[in-house]
């Protein structure tokens, strides 16, 4: 990244400090202070931010800084006294107050050199999410692993470096996810549910003006990207995973050491240095992801996305995406291997392996430029458009009336009322049976849960299924294998309980919602025997 200010150019990517021509010598320290400020020009920069930028964990006093930043201004032809380019706020800290500028520009105000983007917020569903939107060409929506920090990160060259690429050729709109980073952290023991998170995005692309776009999820963010792939087809043109699972590597392991260790480190880089080994070879590497992981989310908010996302399973709906698909893996990715790329491959219809050389699986770690080129040759192509809305996955609520040959009025009324609620459609059903839909596995489930309890006082008792899977719209019903597993469910469950299958509670794992298992069953015209759960209430 380059800056201009004061006639002198910065430029982060070459680690340099220009003027007239000529490159100025400084020591790492300077440069780094500069850098700093430069990235945050718009406000008073404390010192204690300095430091922690600058120093990272190392114990220094303020004359240390006090003597940086007195290099600083000479390098830049500026003094104490005249402070034209670093401004002392006294009882404050410092500020970069120069006008915007290069060695060879106009000291005026759009004479900026590569802005970071604005950050901006949408609000959903009672979250302010934070996203920033750059770039030209076609809409790319980014999504990030595990934690991040939108504006923190283009402080490293390696990341500012990575994403003005992507916006060479896509524009782009990259977030915060729930609990991480500027957009809403998380109370104590909630966690985020995949389904909310896919509508955070959605409203992200709402708010940047994107009806459709290609969606580019990386490690634990592709998991998202595959449910928004295959949930909302009509939004998502192209899909891209990289260094992703459809299952966790640490599925089925809940005592894992890496979830204390994660709690127990956060904030000294020693969790996201494990995910980007090229990056964290240097102190400053390190001292970045310090701040990186500090910024994005508290150490106990760490430690609960790393365990949610250990437990979430979308194999189950990898058959349902129709949108053209590309997966990108390094050959020897340190924390997922190449095999977790294959089950991809091998479940998603005509999807297509790149496989790079190299260890880190840190997106923005390593030999970057084959991952953008892959990325560039497959989004700028001709234009495919979404998958048919006819087929789409979703969530279907089959519910019964028990010892009635006909659903009542008032209980249609009830099952209305419960299903919107939940931001599902009521279809009608013939006989005792009632059919819904809905965008999440979550909302079904707690649509079933509060429909039995409103039926109760009315004397009314249901048994119900609740399956994800793809269906077909045929007018104003529905149809397909999802209709008839959620059927199959709610004639199996006992009166009164709510059953769901396997690909349910893989969605919906770590979000609060408990199941007892009730074994295997053979359902009515399907081969194989299906694992049945029940809802626990």
């Amino acid at each position: 990244m380059r800056y201009g200010f004061g006639g002198v150019e910065l430029d982060t990517d070459t680690y340099e400090l220009r003027s007239g021509g000529r490159i100025v010598y400084v020591e790492r320290q300077v440069f780094d202070v500069l850098a700093f400020l430069a990235a945050n020009r718009e406000r008073v920069v404390t010192k204690e931010e300095l430091l922690d930028a600058v120093w990272g964990d190392r114990f220094v006093s303020e004359s240390a800084l006090t003597t940086r930043i007195k290099q600083a201004r000479a390098a830049v032809g500026d003094d104490g006294q005249a402070q034209r380019v670093i401004k002392t706020v006294y009882g404050r800290g410092y500020r970069l107050v120069a006008p915007p500028g290069g060695p060879h520009e106009a000291e005026r105000p759009d004479a900026v050199l590569d802005p970071i983007p604005p950050t901006h917020y949408v609000r959903n569903d009672g979250a302010s999410i934070a996203y920033q939107s750059f770039g030209e060409g076609p809409d790319l929506v980014l999504i990030e692993g595990f934690t991040t920090n939108v504006e923190v990160q283009w402080e490293h060259p390696a990341i500012a470096r990575f994403l003005r690429r992507l916006g060479s050729f896509s524009r782009v709109a990259v977030l915060d996810k729930r609990g991480t980073g500027l957009s809403e952290r998380l109370g104590p023991g909630e966690a985020p549910a995949l389904e909310q998170r896919a509508d955070d995005v959605r409203a992200v692309m709402d708010a940047a003006g994107m009806d459709q776009a290609a969606v580019f999820g990386s490690s634990e963010g592709g998991s998202l990207a595959v449910l928004l792939a295959a949930a909302h087809p009509e939004r998502v043109s192209r899909l891209v995973l990289h260094g992703t699972w459809a299952r966790h590597p640490w599925r089925d392991q809940p005592d894992r050491p890496e979830f204390r260790f994660v709690e127990r480190r956060w904030g000294q880089g020693r969790v996201f240095a494990g995910l980007a080994e090229t990056m964290a070879r240097t102190a400053s590497g390190t001292r970045f992801f310090g701040r990186f992981e500090r910024q994005a989310a508290t150490p106990g908010t760490a430690r609960r996305l790393a365990e949610l996302m250990s437990v979430i399973d979308v194999t189950g709906v990898l058959g349902s995406i129709r949108v053209p698909t590309l997966v990108i893996h390094r050959s020897d990715d340190s924390y997922a291997g190449l095999e977790h790329a294959r089950e991809l491959v091998a479940g998603i219809p005509g999807a297509r392996l790149v496989e790079l050389p190299g260890r880190d699986h840190f997106l923005f770690s390593g030999d970057t430029e084959p991952i953008l080129a892959a990325v560039k040759d497959f989004v700028v192509g001709a234009s495919v458009g979404g998958a048919a809305p006819e087929r789409f996955l979703a969530t279907v609520l089959h519910a019964e009336v028990v010892a009635s040959d006909a659903v009542p009025d008032d209980v249609v009324s009830a099952a209305r009322r419960c299903v919107e609620a939940h931001r599902g459609r009521l279809v009608e059903g013939t006989g005792a049976g009632l059919i819904a839909t809905f965008d999440g596995p979550g909302r079904g489930v707690r649509a079933a849960c509060d429909l039995r309890n409103a039926l109760a006082p009315l004397g009314v008792e249901i048994r119900a299924g609740v399956h994800t899977a793809e269906v077909e719209r045929r007018g104003a019903n529905i149809a397909g294998t999802g209709v008839q597993v959620a059927g199959r469910l709610a004639r199996a469950a006992e009166p009164g309980s709510i059953w769901v299958s396997r690909t349910v509670t893989d969605l919906v794992a770590g979000c609060g919602l408990a199941f007892a298992p009730r074994g295997e069953h053979h359902l009515e015209g399907l081969a194989q025997p299906w694992a049945l759960y029940e809802v626990a209430v």
